[in-house]
């Protein structure tokens, strides 16, 4: 297996593995005091902020990763094509996972479980971008003396 496949895929481990144990932690607190309300007028004023950002960064990491993809160079050696897939998958990963803690943080204050939603959300799309030698083959359109370096 490539070697930045692999620092990718553990990079990918410690993102998931970040959020997961701040939703456990959050939940483990707030456990006595749960509650769900999703009228914005029954919450603070600044509630709302936290789904509509958690809803920004899912869109913003989508849009990110794909017009860096799309702007990689295909005639470029594979390595190349591969430090700018690097590059794209951890910014993407990082927007995905601060929408996640951002709205983990929106529970923790609030006690409102209406936030986990949003944090769900966040963390599946996190989930599902686990880096896998199709996807890096895919995404970057490589062909096959490239795919056997993988």
């Amino acid at each position: 297996m490539n070697p930045k496949l692999r620092t990718l895929q553990i990079i990918h481990a410690a993102l998931c593995g970040g959020v997961f144990l701040f939703a456990l932690v959050t939940i483990f607190l707030n456990r006595d005091n749960l509650y769900f309300d999703a009228n914005p007028e029954t919450s603070a004023p600044f509630n709302p902020i936290f789904p509509i950002v958690g809803l920004i960064t899912i869109s913003a990491s989508l849009l990110f990763f794909r017009n860096v993809i799309a702007k990689i160079d295909q005639s470029a050696e594979a390595g190349a094509k591969i430090n700018q897939y690097q590059s794209a998958f951890i910014i993407s990963s990082a927007f995905l996972e601060g929408g996640a803690l951002f709205n983990l943080v929106g529970f923790f204050l609030t006690h409102n479980s209406f936030f986990l939603i949003f944090a769900v959300a966040n963390f599946i799309f996190l989930l599902l971008k686990r880096p896998t030698r199709d996807k890096l083959i895919s995404a970057l359109q490589l062909q096959y003396p490239d795919t056997e370096a993988l």
